[in-house]
């Protein structure tokens, strides 16, 4: 089968492309022949088509001002992209595209071409992109859809993009336009990555019919040498440190658990404030970006593994690959975060935005006996559910539907 995977980013910057870099590599490794479609970047990893990538931007949070206003037009409806997803079914002849977050990047444009061509669509959920203006469901520091039915105007309200009046009225606009010419009308199956994401998509009014729920493959990470492993107990977070991710809970946390470190592994907007943080909470121990081999040498030395999202998760990579290392989990009840963490089977769950009961819950996974039986049952699920060749063989299934 001839795939092309879409996405707006080419090397490993998040969750997102873990999971499309994952598939893409599985789906060569069983055979069939894969092709890309993202924008150009020195970081990004070879393809066979890269040559064709869209041409390069910058929407990120540090990106000046004037630069995001004069790409403005490319961030609603990007031609460039447009344009590169032709060439490239052109020249690959795609029998299926599976695109996964095309974002201001590239855009639903990269759809159209694929349509005129009559190539089958599928895309992943791993956002509510084309019904929230701010992607995540999240706004003020706590789950929102104040934007359901298409008032998507509360987005301005709300600032919920990168907290700016400014980008929440483009996005506003954007996500107008793109309901009003019907952008994702291409797809013809969506996968939802947990029981949660299906439920919501249904809620967004997405035909049942064509949803299929296929949880993310997860495979462990080559463990870097024994010198990174903690030699004293510690608990661990692992993620991009931003304020939908719990980070403002971790000095709370961290207080609670002392003298036990908390180290923290991870990038994001709220470096700079939790480096601060740390200089007043000795076992507060932010340790900034580390490999995948490094993170598994982290996790293999972790007594827990904190996960306190205050937003709908979509799966939890985080949750997945503490648990396939047979680490207890601390979690936040919300999203589908409780498909993955069953309290007291195969991990513990505390309230959302609670930082005592997270904080409680990390100690029990420490000193609770049973802590040993709950990382053993949560690697069994994620063994069963997240395997590698599984996950290959529900998306071809899915791309066999959508050709059909």
């Amino acid at each position: 089968m001839r795939i092309l995977l879409i996405n707006a980013f080419h090397w490993l910057k998040g969750g997102v492309e873990r999971t499309y870099l994952d598939e893409s590599r599985w789906l060569a490794a069983a055979g069939h022949e894969v092709a890309h479609l993202a924008v150009r970047d020195p970081r990004n990893l070879p393809s066979p088509t890269a040559a064709r990538f869209a041409p390069a931007a910058d929407f990120g949070e540090g990106a000046p001002a004037l630069r995001q206003l004069l790409q403005l037009p490319r961030a609603l409806w990007s031609q460039p992209a447009a344009a590169a997803a032709a060439a490239i079914v052109r020249e690959f002849r795609p029998d299926v595209a599976h695109v996964h977050a095309p974002s201001r990047y590239l855009t639903p444009a990269v759809l159209r071409p694929l349509e005129r061509a009559g190539v089958p669509v599928v895309m992943t959920l791993h956002d509510f992109k084309p019904w929230c203006t701010n992607r995540i469901l999240f706004a003020r520091g706590a789950p929102c859809e104040r934007c359901k039915g298409g008032r998507h105007w509360r987005a301005f309200a709300t600032a919920c993009v990168q907290g700016s009046r400014a980008k929440s009225a483009v996005g506003a606009v954007e996500a107008y336009a793109h309901q009003a010419i019907g952008a994702y009308r291409a797809v013809r199956r969506w996968i939802a990555p947990s029981r949660f994401v299906h439920d919501k998509a249904v809620e967004f009014g997405v035909d049942p019919a064509s949803l299929r729920v296929l949880a993310h493959g997860v495979e462990r990470a080559a463990m870097a040498a024994a010198g990174g492993v903690p030699r004293e107990t510690c608990a661990l977070f692992a993620g991009r440190l931003s304020v939908e991710k719990g980070v403002r809970l971790l000095p709370a946390i961290a207080m609670r658990l002392a003298p036990v470190p908390l180290l923290v592994a991870g990038d994001g907007p709220l470096g700079s404030w939790l480096e601060e943080q740390a200089r007043s909470q000795p076992n507060l121990r932010p340790l900034g970006r580390v490999d995948d081999a490094e993170l598994a040498a982290l996790r293999a030395g972790a007594g827990v593994v904190v996960v306190p999202s205050l937003f709908y998760e979509h799966f939890c990579y985080a949750a997945a690959e503490a648990l396939l290392d047979g680490r207890p989990v601390a979690a936040a009840r919300i999203g589908a975060i409780p498909e993955l963490v069953e309290h007291e089977v195969t991990g513990l769950l505390a309230p959302p935005g609670d930082a005592h009961a997270l904080a409680e819950a990390a100690q029990r996974a420490l000193s609770d006996p049973d802590a040993t039986r709950w990382g053993a049952a949560g690697r069994a699920r994620v063994e069963e559910a997240g395997a590698p060749a599984k996950h290959v063989a529900g998306l071809l299934a899915i791309y066999r539907e959508a050709m059909a």
